[in-house]
């Protein structure tokens, strides 16, 4: 195992023994998780952290024989912030994980950090940003994605989009890098198979007022490419319907952020036939570990929908609890050897959502969804639409293309875009 491989090195023995005596001490073990829970995104904040606990809660806080203690800490929305709460966390509160995430340029901000500072940052929250496992200035022994990768989301909804008989998008998407890195992988996805982008559009994150974007949203589109998470996602869809048919132009919205469970329970009837495309989880999959997690959701939040922000902190806890367990509880070792790190490669976890495991570069290799709001009498669901199995970066790109592609820098350039340009952007 990983842990008895470790064993045999001085460093790691020593380290092992102050784990061990830490334990019968009953020292626990602290996991510092980020996420914002005040300012636009709080409640997708918020659900991650209640299913994070809620996992937590469901092996009574313990693993490997010691207890786990949570510090929760709200990055306010704010990359700033999140990286100040970072550094609180680890010299501080001497966290020994550092968990959560929620912002691509937070999570840019934060690995470098977690890097220099040799404590492991487990991104189970919403960062995409393409270069964070594959940039030597975030990569390394200390950054695992499990939340998702950029392509892993983007590029099966580009493909759905196209078999669904999809040819002209137009985009709404959040003007911030995260947004725009998204934009792209889902404009190269959708043009490589054929499809064209007929009008871009990128609203300030914080718009109150999308009459302006929405009235001009090209009507020989056949669909609208949407990211638009958190509150920005609420108030477009709640005056989507005075400007356009959601009919004739309906939304595709990546990775379920403008249905977000809080954001259907406001929007409800104005929710229905919204497709959620690129999410790592729906409700509605059926297995046990998924119906476990959704029987103890409702049992503690009945009012809440299950969405897959919760997921994340569920699994995401899951995921980390299980690569503890496999180094018997050594956290303290945060060398390139020591139990901890290295379990958090080899771990396979069976999650709500369906298998995860890592690829070489600490990348989430999992299950990718396409999901519809709909009602079922007065309740409203997410309901699969296809499934897309064991889904990794590499899915439909090699690893040279991601690295050369430019994501996050084609913003205004996709209008005339055809597979031939393409073609030639990432040589």
């Amino acid at each position: 195992s990983a842990a008895a491989s470790a064993s045999a090195k001085p460093a790691a023995s020593a380290s092992a023994a102050a784990s061990a005596a830490a334990a019968a001490s009953g020292a626990p073990i602290k996991i510092g998780l980020i996420q914002p829970l005040t300012s636009i995104y709080a409640n997708q904040g918020k659900d991650h952290v209640d299913g994070f606990k809620l996992y937590l809660d469901s092996i009574d806080n313990n693993v490997a024989g010691r207890k786990i203690e949570l510090v929760v800490a709200d990055n306010q929305s704010s990359v700033d912030t999140g990286l100040t709460k970072a550094k609180q966390l680890v010299e501080n509160d001497k966290v020994q994980i550092l968990a959560g995430g929620s912002l691509t340029p937070e999570c840019y901000a934060i690995a470098p950090y977690a890097k220099q500072a040799q404590v492991p940052f487990v991104n189970s929250g919403n960062c995409i940003g393409n270069a964070l496992t594959l940039d030597p200035k975030y990569t390394g022994p200390y950054f695992y994605r499990l939340s998702a990768s950029l392509p892993s989301g983007t590029d099966p909804l580009g493909d759905w989009a196209y078999k669904k008989g999809y040819r002209k998008a137009a985009t709404l998407v959040s003007d911030y890098s995260g947004g725009h890195e998204i934009h792209d992988a889902f404009a190269s996805a959708f043009v490589k198979r054929g499809g064209s982008i007929v009008q871009e559009n990128y609203p300030a994150q914080g718009t109150t007022d999308f009459g302006p974007f929405l009235a001009k949203l090209d009507k020989n589109a056949d669909f609208v490419f949407a990211f638009l998470p958190g509150v920005d996602g609420l108030r477009m869809m709640q005056v989507y319907a005075n400007y356009n048919d959601p009919q004739k132009l309906p939304v595709v919205d990546y990775g379920g952020g403008i249905t977000s469970g809080p954001n259907v329970l406001d929007l409800k009837d104005k929710a229905v036939g919204i497709v959620g495309g690129g999410t790592v989880y729906v409700d509605s999959i059926d297995t046990p570990a998924n119906q476990a997690f959704v029987k103890a959701w409702l049992a503690k939040f009945p009012d809440r929908l299950v969405d897959a922000d919760a997921d994340r902190g569920y699994d995401g806890a899951g995921f980390i609890v299980a690569a503890i367990k496999a180094a018997n509880g050594n956290v303290e070792d945060h060398s390139a050897e020591g139990p901890f790190v290295k379990a958090m490669s080899s771990t396979e976890f069976d999650g709500a959502r369906g298998k995860m495991k890592l690829d070489k570069d600490h990348d989430i290799v999992q299950n990718t969804y396409i999901q519809q709001v709909a009602k079922d009498g007065n309740n409203y669901i997410f309901k699969i639409l296809e499934t897309y199995p064991g889904v990794g970066k590499e899915w439909d790109r090699s690893h040279d293309e991601l690295i050369k592609f430019p994501f996050g820098t084609l913003g205004g350039k996709w209008i005339g875009m055809t597979k031939d340009k393409l073609a030639s952007v990432s040589k």
